[in-house]
């Protein structure tokens, strides 16, 4: 199948593009296939300008997004990705290439690593079992016990580093003693061979910088970097990049939207992007045309944006005319709404729809599921298999083998942290494990069962498919803040932990804006909240003024409501003067309506 691509003279200007490139990409433009476009002539003009074993390596975020990279190639061009050509996560391409190989050149790094990024098991690594008085006990390991009374008040799982700045729980830490203890528990955790994912960024970073040699053969290897969503790079991400750039990178592409960087949480960094596109040397160039809603729906988002932001037009596509509705909720008709919301998709013959809301306690609220923070087990083995499940189902399953490889050395290399990486190491790339791990997957039991029945199968399965001596028991808690867990063996599991198959019961069709990042459905319902406090997002966000650089609230709304291709509802809270929603989205014609506990409509226009 070959994919139809319509060359614009925007488009043209980008596939033309060589040297430093920042493209800038509104929602719907085609980005991802305009790039999966200019990388078979990119792969020549490698071969041709700098020999035939140096190729592009096209860098995303995420699993899923490399293999729409890779299958869209496959049906552009007829052929597949090879060699010297990469697609990869940045991830991957930094371990690959550089913290992999070359590991050794980091002072602190003392054998090979291997990534954990889970809280649980890497809190284990800093903590030794010892037996006092027949009964075992917790203490910090023997480099770290003079920071014992820090470890308990702040984990040592969840320290980073950032360009020289230690942080905990993502906030920076300035006082001198927890400096200290954030440096000592960091050396440690790379001394005994783990690290995260963070680490091995900052660790990629350092042998860059004390390395040339490494930065100029990594070069020399990859003359053309992509990076796409580069509005998520964090501030470690950009230097990275430098960093090759000064090593002798001639062409190095940035792509992606400002508007659309919502992982603050995760350290990104768009105002950085931002400053590049004011630096002397790069080409900016703009894709503002939307090849996926109507005008109607881009005039509401792009009340969001900030007014420097190149002007997004509609382009090639059919308006149905289905009027943008503001819903008003209360804690009494909100499936109602979405009945409303279901019936108008039907009416208009809307087949991919989505409700979505801000956090995945506020998508819980909204399908009657209870607290997100409810834990049922005391192992963290479970919550593991859970959380490769949820992965496989959204086809990251890079993600989903680490994790069962963490079970499994749990359960099959004993408790010694060495022992458990050695185990890692064996199997990470052996054929016949994988094989085995990915047909595990499949036979994890259903999470519609109780949480009782889900243990006791789990444990079964875990036993007889890995031919275990004993079988594994999940110890659930006696009691939990409001809960006996007696009273919850019967429960299913997805009450508390949702499966995105949708045919869960529970899952409906409710997600949070970061899971739909990057898609297109005919039809969103957005639920916003009565003010943006907290995690908030509501009517406040849309701006009654000139917007100079948008809140992260803003771009989250930005990118909810820019997934929609013929029809876009909001839903605010009943307490909101309708005539506050008309100033809010003032120059935008909506319907409002509300909808009674009886489930009748009444239209306030």
């Amino acid at each position: 199948m070959n994919i139809e691509y319509d060359v614009t003279p925007q488009r043209q200007a980008y596939l033309d593009a060589r040297g430093y490139t920042i493209l800038t990409a509104c929602p719907g433009s085609g980005k991802t296939t305009s790039i999966v476009k200019k990388l078979l002539a990119v792969s020549r003009y490698c071969e041709e300008h700098y020999g035939r074993h140096t190729g592009f390596t096209c860098l995303s975020f995420t699993n899923k997004a490399c293999a729409e990279l890779k299958q869209k190639f496959r049906e552009m061009h007829n052929e597949r990705l090879a060699f010297p050509n990469e697609v990869l996560t940045i991830d991957s391409f930094i371990m690959q290439y550089v913290v992999f190989p070359f590991w050794y050149l980091c002072d602190d790094c003392k054998k090979k690593p291997i990534v954990v990024n889970e809280e649980e098991t890497l809190e284990r690594i800093y903590y030794n079992n010892v037996q006092i008085r027949g009964k075992w006990q917790q203490y910090p390991v023997m480099a770290l016990r003079q920071y014992a009374k820090l470890m308990y008040s702040k984990k040592p799982s969840l320290i980073s580093i950032e360009q020289a700045i230690f942080k905990w729980n993502y906030k920076v830490v300035t006082n001198a003693d927890e400096i200290a203890y954030c440096k000592a528990a960091i050396i440690y955790r790379l001394s005994k061979g783990f690290i995260t994912s963070g680490d091995a960024l900052w660790i990629a970073c350092y042998i860059l910088k004390h390395h040339q040699e490494v930065s100029k053969a990594l070069v020399a290897r990859f003359p053309y970097i992509i990076v796409d969503e580069a509005q998520d790079n964090s501030e470690l991400h950009f230097e990275f990049f430098r960093l090759l750039k000064s090593a002798g990178l001639q062409n190095l592409e940035y792509v992606g939207d400002i508007c659309q960087s919502i992982y603050g949480f995760n350290n990104a960094r768009p105002e950085l992007l931002q400053a590049l596109m004011a630096e002397e040397g790069w080409n900016v160039l703009p894709l503002s045309e939307c090849r996926r809603s109507n005008q109607r729906i881009i005039d509401l988002y792009c009340k969001l944006k900030s007014n420097d932001a190149p002007t997004i037009t509609s382009h090639g596509v059919e308006d149905k005319g289905v009027p943008i509705i503001v819903y008003k909720y209360d804690d009494g008709n909100v499936r109602d709404i979405i009945r409303d919301f279901y019936q108008v998709c039907d009416d208009n013959e809307l087949s991919s729809r989505i409700i979505l809301a801000r956090g995945v306690n506020k998508c819980k609220e909204l399908a009657g599921v209870k607290n997100v923070d409810f834990k049922y087990w005391k192992s963290e083995l479970p919550y593991l298999l859970i959380d490769a499940v949820f992965a496989s189902e959204a086809s990251d399953m890079d993600y989903a083998f680490r994790k069962i490889r963490l079970v499994l050395s749990g359960l099959l290399a004993g408790d010694s942290p060495d022992a458990k990486r050695h185990f890692i190491h064996k199997i990470e790339h052996d054929t016949d494990w994988n094989a085995r791990i990915f047909e595990f997957l499949r036979q994890i039991p259903s999470f519609s069962l109780s949480f009782k029945e889900w243990s006791e199968q789990t444990c079964v399965l875990l036993r007889d498919y890995w031919g275990l001596e004993e079988q594994p028991i999940f110890v659930p808690y006696q009691r939990q803040v409001g809960y006996k867990m007696k009273e919850m063996d019967d429960v299913p599991v997805e009450h508390f932990h949702q499966s995105r198959d949708k045919g869960s019961e529970y899952h409906k069709s409710i997600d949070t804006i970061h899971a739909v990042k990057g898609a297109t459905l005919d039809a969103v319902l957005l639920f916003l909240s009565s003010d943006s406090k907290g995690q908030g997002i509501s009517l406040n966000d849309f701006p009654h003024s000139t917007v100079r650089s948008m809140t992260e609230s803003q771009r989250m709304i930005y990118v909810a409501c820019s997934r929609a291709r013929q029809f876009l509802a909001l839903a605010v809270p009943r307490s909101i003067a309708d005539e506050k929603i008309r100033r809010a989205l003032a120059g935008v014609d909506i319907d409002i309506r509300n909808i009674n506990l009886q489930g009748e409509l009444s239209f306030t226009d």
